[in-house]
């Protein structure tokens, strides 16, 4: 069976080409956003419109996932056919919103004759600094071999599209962490292991990068469409093959039970667990599980949480968790150490979504090409490699995914602060500080993913994705509250406040840490007693 490791690579490759680090400097060069209003509010309003969507694109993927499980009960749902149509009409929204963004350049360039700005142009156009005509004209100031102007309804039409290829990708990485998730339960591995599995997006994220770096300085911006296609058919034909080989397993897991004479545990086995030739399987603690050969098998008498009103758990007709009863997995256990966590996280990501998606405009600031963009991104992926394959090494060895976080804003804070006092002329000594945002990425990544499936109990088995979607929209929403900062400061300004913000999360975490901690050993003394 093909593991999900090739869904990363493929999704990957997919979000590096059809923009990736790149974006901001699209937006600015193909898109003529000339102001670093426009470019963070195109941002901001991708970012927004992505986290009000995940948790309810991952419900219905894990909804689409029961129902087509029950459909063939031999498939077993090991397929993932629910979230893989979920993850392919998402990403074909996206495509489809990129390429039809190709209209406004072509508009502009036709148009180019009467938006062009003469010397002695007429009243109403923007004044110098930039301010907004009555006729709802923009104008370039900073480009002064490129002086074209975006009037107001183009600039709508494209944030319009922004924000519905960015809710077509929105559930994609919250669904394929479910997936993994899912996928290392069955096969008896320990979750902290997905890593091993999520390294290989950071492998083709940095072999995208590096290769589309050289491109973009060769033909331009506008190779992003074609990219973007190309990559779109390659997750196609990756996610079709992904379910085809999980439907085969499946069909073996299948006939190996009935040949035993164990035809309940064969579908069982072929529906939750690896394929094996024992009819009892060690679970991860190393105990067998004793499958009962009766009318309740299959557990139709599942309950998600004695706390939630969420009814029995039928194959056919699984309920979607709202959004308070994510919260309340959240505040059921240790509730003001995974409340300062969230802050934490949330925090991070403010920062994390300038030097994700804004760090190129900095670099060409310091006069750095595409080229030596791409080649920051490779340094990072370099770091980020060994850190995930080794991640379930590392949370241990650190302790908890509070400290793992933790760490990830150190690293985090010691780069922003290093680009700030980078000099302009020496725009290649950023990439001594790049292996930082590998700590920080990889990091934060396992963290959250291990914070994530801690809330989610064992008979909440199936709403991987969901859980996987609350700390995905808590990223998110940091991420959308940074590009609205960005639009006010930039610079080195903007990178010392990010430092300051995500400083304040990490020593939030360090007190709800401390606080959970002490009154965890005062209740264990008091029980002794």
């Amino acid at each position: 069976m093909m593991k999900p490791r090739v869904l990363y690579f493929a999704v990957f490759v997919y979000f590096s080409l059809s923009g990736g680090r790149f974006t901001a400097t699209f937006l600015e060069h193909e898109l003529q956003f000339n102001e670093n209003w426009m470019i963070s509010g195109a941002m901001a309003v991708q970012l927004l419109s992505s986290s009000l969507c995940k948790p309810w694109l991952t419900g219905v993927a894990d909804s689409w996932e029961a129902s087509s499980s029950s459909k063939s009960k031999k498939e077993g749902g090991e397929n993932n056919k629910g979230r893989l149509l979920v993850m392919s009409l998402g990403l074909l929204l996206s495509t489809v919103a990129t390429l039809l963004q190709s209209l406004g350049p072509l508009y502009m360039h036709w148009n180019s004759t009467k938006i062009i700005r003469s010397d002695n142009h007429p009243d109403g156009y923007l004044d110098l600094d930039g301010s907004i005509d009555d006729n709802g004209i923009f104008n370039n100031n900073n480009d002064n071999n490129n002086n074209y102007e975006i009037p107001r309804w183009l600039l709508a039409y494209h944030l319009f599209l922004r924000a519905i290829a960015a809710m077509g990708s929105s559930g994609i990485m919250p669904i394929l962490d479910g997936i993994t998730l899912s996928h290392l339960d069955r096969e008896g591995r320990n979750k902290h292991e997905y890593g091993k599995e999520r390294v290989y997006g950071a492998v083709s994220w940095g072999i995208a990068n590096i290769a589309l770096g050289p491109v973009i300085d060769m033909f331009g911006f506008k190779t992003l469409y074609v990219s973007t296609v190309l990559s779109f058919v390659g997750c196609m034909v990756t996610f079709h093959l992904y379910a085809k080989s999980a439907s085969m397993n499946s069909n073996e897991c299948v006939e190996i039970g009935e040949a035993i004479g164990f035809a309940e545990v064969g579908d069982y086995l072929a529906d939750e667990k690896k394929c094996t030739d024992e009819p009892m399987e060690q679970n991860e603690e190393g105990t067998c599980n004793n499958y009962q050969n009766d009318a309740s098998f299959g557990g139709n008498d599942f309950l998600v949480n004695d706390a939630d009103d969420i009814a029995n758990n039928n194959e056919s007709a699984r309920p979607r968790l709202t959004f308070l009863q994510l919260v309340q997995l959240v505040t059921r256990e240790s509730p003001i150490l995974n409340t300062s966590y969230i802050i934490s996280l949330f925090t991070l990501f403010i920062g994390m979504s300038v030097v994700e998606s804004l760090v190129f405009l900095f670099f060409e600031f310091l006069g750095g090409s595409n080229t030596m963009c791409g080649l920051t991104v490779v340094v990072t992926v370099l770091f980020e490699l060994p850190l995930f394959h080794c991640a379930s090494e590392m949370l241990e060895f650190i302790g908890s995914p509070q400290s793992m976080l933790q760490i990830a804003c150190l690293a985090y804070v010691v780069r922003v602060v290093g680009y700030s006092i980078v000099p302009s002329s020496h725009p290649y000594w950023v990439l001594l500080l790049e292996p930082l945002h590998g700590i920080t990425i990889a990091f934060a990544t396992t963290s959250s993913v291990a914070v994530a499936d801690s809330w989610m109990t064992p008979s909440m088995k199936g709403y991987e994705a969901s859980g996987q979607a609350l700390v995905s929209m808590v990223r998110g929403l940091g991420q959308f509250v940074g590009f609205c900062i960005a639009g006010y400061l930039e610079g080195r300004t903007l990178y010392r406040v990010l430092a300051v913000i995500v400083t304040f999360g990490a020593l939030l975490l360090g007190m709800g840490s401390y606080i959970s901690t002490s009154r965890t050993k005062a209740r264990a003394n008091y029980v002794s007693l």
